[in-house]
């Protein structure tokens, strides 16, 4: 992940970006959490609100491969349907996991 990159195309300096991206990863780890137990309580319609929520705010900071897979997650709930979204999840929070070691890498 290039954070200059990602802070360049959004207008913002490098420590906006790193406070914005903080957010993100407390905001997304709260969402995380919400979906999974939506999914672990069959409840699509907030599997579907907590998708939503993680798709936009990935889109916003152009996080593309996580708005991809929160997107499809997403549209699937929308669709109610849960059927084979806890692997889309895992799928999810193990890429979401990745950009946050890569981004406390490109940190240091």
């Amino acid at each position: 992940m290039k954070i200059n990159e990602l802070a360049k195309n959004l207008g913002l300096d490098l420590d906006d970006f790193n406070e914005i991206f903080e957010i993100y990863i407390e905001s997304t780890a709260h969402d995380l959490k919400g979906l999974i137990d939506a999914l672990n309580s069959g409840d699509v319609e907030k599997a579907h609100e907590k998708a939503h929520s993680i798709k936009g705010s990935s889109g916003s900071l152009g996080l593309d491969e996580l708005f991809e897979l929160s997107k499809e997650i997403d549209d699937q709930a929308r669709n109610n349907s849960l059927n084979g979204l806890d692997k889309l999840v895992q799928n999810f929070k193990q890429k979401y996991e990745n950009v946050i070691e890569e981004f406390t890498e490109a940190r240091k």
